[in-house]
């Protein structure tokens, strides 16, 4: 009877305490004096506060940010129910966006604990669930990604795995047939937290019903459990399909895969964590021990969860990284990030091993308390009780933020790769008063990402020119520069980073130690009207307009998609990492446009390899591999005799092209028993081509008098600059549309073009910024490909229910037979 009645007293007291205790943590954490701390967490918070203030005015579903990227599109790219669910905690917090956090943090531990608590009354052990929903936040991995991280969506995702694991778990052993709709709904919750933590769910999850088709010798289960969490992710359609499909200058910020693997030593040691501060992902020796010893002990049901825990312990490895980043779709094996989803297994396999004796389960059980003991400091921190707003105003004022907003008319530029993380973007925009800034925490939403991230190139290449021309494109009156980003400041001391931005209309207002800070003075909104005389067109233009500023990169590859019109104006075109569709049609615009007296440059070892075959030709001209090792021989030019530097570090073997069948040669790599042409001309005089990956060299070395020989071939100077004449105009934001008034045509606004404006009058993109004509414009905000996700959304939701109602007469018409 005592038995029976626990699960009751549970019901009740279980949910009071974890709300309690969750109110515990969240006073630890408030109290800790390093909250809101985490790479992402302030990123989280300021868009939770912006949905909030924007639902405060009555727009539940705002669909454009000013603030942030030049203007980015606020859900679009955003997985929406974890930013609700800040900006419903903040309602509750009395507005106060810290409060929200922490309102959320405790959120995230009461929904974890209730899951396992759930899933302990649904396998009869009860009292074991309660203890795991307790045990679920503090396990550090999942620590580690809600506090160091700061990776609040993930951290939401977490905190549903175990209800999702039961949901599987359930279908596969009872077969019951409302669970496909659970595990459909379920999954759909998680891919609206974070899409790309729902794929690699998924990843976990094949590696587990692989391991159950072993064990159990069926598999048709796992494969219609698998049709489930695909159908839950298509459920979510109405706002993953918009997030899909992205325009071409929509781009996210690419993440090191090297980086999602580590040591496994590091990953089980819990004694490396007291060194490493619990920076790192931690699977936990407490939890290899479980595992390792359900893998050999446990029985049939529990076998899989363990088996798949280690699996994913080993791929995560160093060692395996060599294999799985060489695989197709490699890219998106994060391994590192399923340590959680591995932890999950391991512990609700050892909720559901009932045969377990109890000795064993409080023994493993108290290890995994202990293991999570050394990541408590995560929470705890200093206990200083230094409220957020101070340490956020110390770093306003080291970083010359707080003066910056006080001096911005129109945008801030912090070029400081995000050193702060995401508080640099939480200075200018979400604390105090707001200002625009080029730059933000969400780079999935941002359409300008390149172009900032060539300024952060430009600076450490010491090329403050770009730097500051770039800026000035974007619409930056002011500009912070965060000095030990420069590569060497002996080559390219401050003074040049001060005769460039005052060259470009910037004076320097105020500096300290790591930071300096530019203005611009102008007053309200400005856009620019520019007149560059080369383009540089390919994949491998980027380098060689950093260091040209007059070069302006073009936003497609593809020759084929010009022409002659688009191009016939510039003086100069530079080719490199260049493609064609149609390669007869490629050389005709280019010898055409040269005719025209447009001299064409070509980076000959960007050129493609002809079709069916890897030779490379182009225009007549035929590329021959050769390589050199620690440096160039000699190089005969239309110049003098060249003697360059070694090549530099990690680049001793210079595998490169040299050409033949130039009309015209103006350079050879001379040795005592033959000379290799390298730099010449083809058809006529205004198309050049370059050898020896020339372009690249010098971007690494600045090599004085290969810088000389390319401006030969380019007719133009690293000092020369772009035409841009500074045009005011008024701008307003509506919550569906945006309004500009120009005065001249052809002007760029500095606001980030997207796939989503429709305009009253024409508009176009140009390097990822919007272009306006003369006159009003009004820029209508809307929300593409809505139908098309709400038609997958429908689909799936049939398709769910088709299949429930037919499971459900499957599973009557089997117990009838049964009777």
């Amino acid at each position: 009877m005592k038995e029976r009645r626990q699960p009751y007293y549970l019901i009740l007291i279980m949910p009071i305490f974890y709300v309690l205790a969750s109110i515990v943590v969240a006073k630890l954490i408030q109290n800790n004096g390093a909250y809101p701390s985490g790479v992402d967490t302030l990123a989280h918070i300021y868009k939770g506060d912006v949905l909030y203030h924007s639902a405060v005015n009555g727009n539940v579903f705002p669909l454009y940010n000013p603030l942030w990227y030049n203007g980015m599109e606020t859900l679009r790219y955003q997985a929406p129910l974890p930013v609700y669910l800040l900006a419903l905690c903040q309602y509750f917090g009395g507005g106060d966006p810290m409060n929200g956090y922490l309102i959320f943090v405790a959120l995230l531990f009461v929904i974890g604990a209730v899951a396992w608590l759930y899933v302990g009354f649904k396998v009869e052990r009860p009292i074991f669930g309660a203890f795991l929903g307790i045990l679920w936040f503090f396990m550090p991995n999942n620590l580690y990604v809600l506090i160091q991280e700061g990776n609040l969506p993930r951290s939401l995702c977490i905190a549903l795995l175990p209800l999702l694991m039961y949901f599987i778990y359930r279908y596969l052993s009872k077969k019951r047939w409302y669970t496909f709709a659970e595990i459909a709904v379920c999954f759909a919750l998680v891919s609206l937290c974070q899409p790309s933590y729902a794929g690699l769910i998924v990843i976990a999850f094949v590696i587990y019903f692989a391991v159950y088709a072993v064990v159990s010798h069926e598999w048709q289960n796992c494969v219609r459990a698998m049709v489930a969490l695909a159908l839950g992710y298509l459920l979510a359609g109405v706002w993953v399909v918009p997030s899909l499909v992205r325009s071409s200058s929509a781009t996210q910020t690419s993440e090191v895969l090297k980086d999602y693997f580590q040591d496994v030593f590091l990953t089980i040691n819990p004694v490396a964590r007291f060194q490493s501060g619990c920076v790192d992902f931690y699977f936990g020796l407490a939890a290899l021990l479980l595992a390792v010893f359900g893998m050999l002990l446990s029985k049939k049901k529990s076998l899989p969860g363990f088996w798949t825990a280690v699996v994913i312990l080993i791929g995560s490895s160093n060692t395996l990284y060599i294999l799985l980043s060489s695989l197709p779709g490699g890219q998106v094996l994060r391994m590192l990030c399923l340590i959680s989803i591995a932890l999950c297994m391991v512990l609700f396999s050892f909720l559901i091993w009932d045969t377990l004796k109890k000795g064993w389960i409080v023994l493993f059980a108290a290890l995994l308390v202990l293991d999570t003991l050394p990541s408590l400091p995560l929470v705890l921190a200093y206990q200083s009780g230094e409220k957020p707003e101070d340490i956020l105003a110390d770093y306003a004022d080291w970083t010359l933020i707080e003066q910056a907003k006080e001096i911005t008319k129109q945008r801030l530029a912090v070029v400081d790769e995000s050193a702060l993380n995401a508080m640099g973007s939480y200075l200018a925009t979400g604390f105090g008063e707001p200002v625009a800034i080029s730059y933000g925490a969400a780079g999935e939403s941002c359409a300008t990402a390149s172009n900032f991230t060539q300024i952060e190139r430009a600076l450490e290449e010491g090329e403050y020119l770009y730097v500051f021309d770039r800026c000035l494109e974007l619409g930056n009156d002011t500009v912070i520069i965060r000095m030990d980003i420069v590569g060497n400041l002996v080559d390219h001391p401050i003074q040049y980073m001060d005769e460039a931005a005052a060259r470009l209309g910037y004076r320097m207002v105020n500096s300290n130690d790591n930071y300096r800070l530019y203005q611009h003075e102008m007053d309200g909104n400005w856009g620019t009207v520019s007149q560059y005389p080369a383009v540089g067109i390919g994949s491998a233009t980027a380098q060689i307009s950093r260091q040209f500023p007059v070069v302006q990169e073009m936003e497609s590859d593809n020759l084929n998609d010009y022409e002659f019109e688009d191009l016939c104006d510039y003086k100069l075109i530079f080719l490199a990492g260049f493609t064609y569709d149609d390669k007869p049609s490629a050389e005709a615009l280019i010898t055409k446009l040269s005719e025209a007296g447009v001299r064409i440059v070509i980076a000959a070892d960007g050129i493609p390899d002809d079709r069916g075959s890897q030779n490379q030709s182009f225009l007549g001209a035929v590329c021959n591999g050769v390589v050199f090792s620690q440096g160039y021989p000699d190089l005969d030019t239309i110049d003098g005799l060249l003697e360059t530097d070694l090549f530099p570090d990690g680049y001793r073997e210079w595998n490169t092209v040299y050409l033949n069948n130039l009309d015209e040669v103006w350079g050879t790599v001379k040795n005592v028993d033959w000379e290799l042409p390298f730099y010449g001309t083809v058809k006529n005089d205004n198309i050049i081509m370059i050898g020896l990956n020339l372009t690249y060299y010098y971007g690494l070395t600045k090599d004085e008098s290969i810088g000389q020989l390319l401006s030969h071939a380019f007719d133009i100077s690293s000092d020369d600059l772009p035409e841009r004449e500074i045009v005011p105009y008024t701008v307003a934001y509506g919550q569906d549309r945006i309004t500009i008034h120009a005065e001249q045509a052809d002007m760029n606004t500095s606001l980030a073009y997207h796939d989503s404006f429709k305009a009253s009058q024409p508009i176009y993109a140009q390097n990822h910024l919007l272009y306006v004509g003369a006159g009003e414009t009004v820029i209508y905000l809307t929300y593409p490909y809505l139908g098309w996700g709400i038609l997958v959304s429908l689909a799936a939701a049939l398709l769910i229910i088709g299949y429930t109602f037919f499971a459900k007469s499957q599973e009557k018409r089997a117990q009838k037979e049964t009777e």
